[in-house]
Protein backbone atom coordinates (compact mmCIF):
# COMPACT_ATOMS: atom_id res chain seq x y z
CA UNK A 1 0.00 0.00 0.00
CA UNK A 2 1.13 3.25 -0.72
CA UNK A 3 -0.17 7.15 0.07
CA UNK A 4 -2.01 9.18 -2.05
CA UNK A 5 0.85 12.59 -3.02
CA UNK A 6 -0.20 15.56 -0.75
CA UNK A 7 -0.65 17.27 -4.04
CA UNK A 8 -3.17 14.97 -5.71
CA UNK A 9 -5.24 14.95 -2.29
CA UNK A 10 -5.60 18.71 -2.67
CA UNK A 11 -7.18 18.10 -6.13
CA UNK A 12 -9.43 15.84 -4.90
CA UNK A 13 -10.52 17.52 -2.15
CA UNK A 14 -10.73 20.66 -4.17
CA UNK A 15 -13.28 18.68 -6.30
CA UNK A 16 -15.46 17.32 -3.45
CA UNK A 17 -19.14 18.42 -4.07
CA UNK A 18 -19.51 17.70 0.38
CA UNK A 19 -22.25 19.68 1.93
CA UNK A 20 -23.60 18.96 5.04
CA UNK A 21 -26.15 16.51 4.64
CA UNK A 22 -22.89 14.34 3.99
CA UNK A 23 -21.08 15.59 7.05
CA UNK A 24 -24.34 14.62 9.31
CA UNK A 25 -24.86 11.42 7.95
CA UNK A 26 -20.84 10.68 8.90
CA UNK A 27 -21.33 12.09 11.86
CA UNK A 28 -24.17 10.12 13.21
CA UNK A 29 -22.32 6.89 12.11
CA UNK A 30 -19.38 8.00 14.29
CA UNK A 31 -21.21 8.73 16.98
CA UNK A 32 -23.20 5.44 16.81
CA UNK A 33 -20.32 3.32 16.62
CA UNK A 34 -18.07 5.18 19.02
CA UNK A 35 -21.00 5.39 21.48
CA UNK A 36 -20.86 1.01 21.43
CA UNK A 37 -17.27 1.18 22.24
CA UNK A 38 -18.30 3.93 25.10
CA UNK A 39 -16.08 6.78 23.99
CA UNK A 40 -17.42 9.65 22.41
CA UNK A 41 -17.03 10.62 18.95
CA UNK A 42 -14.53 13.57 17.53
CA UNK A 43 -15.30 14.90 14.32
CA UNK A 44 -13.14 17.43 11.92
CA UNK A 45 -14.39 19.52 8.97
CA UNK A 46 -12.09 21.51 7.03
CA UNK A 47 -13.67 25.16 6.60
CA UNK A 48 -13.63 25.26 2.88
CA UNK A 49 -16.12 22.98 2.44
CA UNK A 50 -19.25 24.17 4.68
CA UNK A 51 -19.88 27.49 5.81
CA UNK A 52 -19.79 28.17 9.76
CA UNK A 53 -23.02 28.91 9.94
CA UNK A 54 -24.40 25.41 9.04
CA UNK A 55 -21.71 23.91 11.42
CA UNK A 56 -23.57 25.93 13.97
CA UNK A 57 -27.01 24.85 13.02
CA UNK A 58 -25.70 20.79 13.01
CA UNK A 59 -24.01 21.69 16.71
CA UNK A 60 -27.13 22.91 18.08
CA UNK A 61 -29.41 20.36 16.59
CA UNK A 62 -27.00 17.93 18.09
CA UNK A 63 -27.32 20.14 21.58
CA UNK A 64 -31.12 19.40 20.97
CA UNK A 65 -30.76 15.85 21.04
CA UNK A 66 -29.90 15.78 24.45
CA UNK A 67 -25.63 15.74 23.65
CA UNK A 68 -23.17 18.19 24.73
CA UNK A 69 -21.22 19.44 21.78
CA UNK A 70 -17.82 21.20 22.05
CA UNK A 71 -16.87 23.38 19.32
CA UNK A 72 -13.53 24.88 18.31
CA UNK A 73 -12.79 26.96 15.22
CA UNK A 74 -9.30 26.51 14.59
CA UNK A 75 -7.23 28.24 11.66
CA UNK A 76 -7.67 25.41 9.34
CA UNK A 77 -10.79 22.94 10.45
CA UNK A 78 -13.46 23.34 12.53
CA UNK A 79 -13.25 20.13 15.54
CA UNK A 80 -16.17 18.67 17.40
CA UNK A 81 -16.09 16.76 20.30
CA UNK A 82 -19.33 14.91 21.05
CA UNK A 83 -20.24 13.70 23.88
CA UNK A 84 -23.63 12.74 26.60
CA UNK A 85 -24.04 13.59 30.13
Amino acid sequence: MSFLPAEHAKVLSSQANLDISLYKARLALLIEDNAKQGNTAVFTVLPKHLPLEEIRSLSAELTELGYQVRFEVNEFFYNFNVYWP
